[in-house]
């Protein structure tokens, strides 16, 4: 139970394939009745997930309201959350998720986040279809209050729960002037006009590596990925395929697209539901069994 999801259609054979012996069709014809009964199931289960989301809401409601007091000291450093300052960044750092995806620069920024939410967009299958909604206080670096992700999934394979992303949208960041941290400032050359050009400083701006920038992206099917998208996907390629073909660009959206949605699952389902574990590293994997492993060798 558990792993078919609803409304999946690719399960239908190809309008080629030979014809089945007649064994394979009777057991087919049994398969079919399970998956039925299976689809039956998962309808039932969004509906008790449904009733203790609801239930679970008041309490996610009563923790933001813990974190937003203040005792009411000027002299605290402007924090989206008075109560345990650096709340929500501190949790994130303890998940393996976000082990390569928080850079030094983002520290600052998601010290303005106040709280983060999750939709279940659609109420029939609610891992297929979801956002995730980050509030931040007002602060100097964006006039954004509010960044979404919104995940838009479909089950490929009905026998085996192989999930496709198809979509992913994400909110336009509306950067303060000079306060873009997605982008690193580099003194561009002067060529020619002597000793006088030289002293000119001439500075560009080159994209690099931000949770802003690789987490707030919008990513679609078929898409044409800009060069800094294909960079973050090579990296996490075993082996980089340096050919440049349309094949090799559509596998890097693959990589982009699924490691995205683990991310958007582990807000999901483990940052938001147990934030305060995370912000003390209580539900922090143990290292000490790899530790183990190693000695063994």
């Amino acid at each position: 139970m558990g792993l078919v999801k609803k409304g999946d259609e690719s399960a239908e054979p190809a309008a080629d394939a030979p014809e089945d012996p007649p064994m394979v069709k009777q057991l087919k014809e049994l398969d079919d009745k399970y998956l039925d009964l299976e689809k039956e199931y998962e309808k039932e289960v969004a509906k008790l997930v449904r009733k203790y989301t609801d239930m679970q809401q008041p309490l996610l409601e009563e923790r933001k309201k813990v974190l937003l007091e203040s005792d009411g000291d000027a002299a605290t450093p402007a924090t989206g959350t008075p109560a345990l300052q650096g709340f929500w960044l501190k949790a994130m750092q303890n998940h393996p998720a976000f082990e390569s995806l928080i850079q030094e620069w983002d520290e600052p920024v998601l010290e303005y986040l106040q709280d983060i939410e999750r939709c279940h967009v659609d109420d029939e299958d609610f891992e297929r279809h979801f956002k995730i909604t980050f509030k931040f206080l007002p602060n100097p670096y964006f006039t954004n209050t509010e960044l979404t992700k919104e995940y838009l999934t479909e089950v490929k394979n009905p026998y085996s729960g192989e999930i496709h992303v198809k979509e992913i949208k994400a909110t336009e960041i509306d950067w303060q002037p000079g306060k873009n941290i997605t982008v690193d400032k580099v003194a561009k050359k002067v060529k020619g006009g002597g000793a006088k050009k030289a002293k000119q400083k001439k500075e560009k701006e080159e994209p690099r590596e931000s949770f802003f920038r690789d987490f707030f992206r919008n990513l679609k099917e078929g898409m044409e990925l800009p060069e800094d998208a294909k960079m973050q996907a090579q990296s996490m390629m075993d082996d980089e395929d340096e050919d440049g073909d349309d094949e090799e660009d559509e596998q890097l959206l693959e990589i982009l697209m699924d490691d995205d949605h683990e991310v958007g699952c582990a807000f999901r389902d483990y940052i938001i539901p147990f934030a305060v574990r995370w912000y003390t590293g209580e539900a922090s994997p143990d290292d000490d069994d790899d530790d183990d492993d190693d000695d063994d060798d």
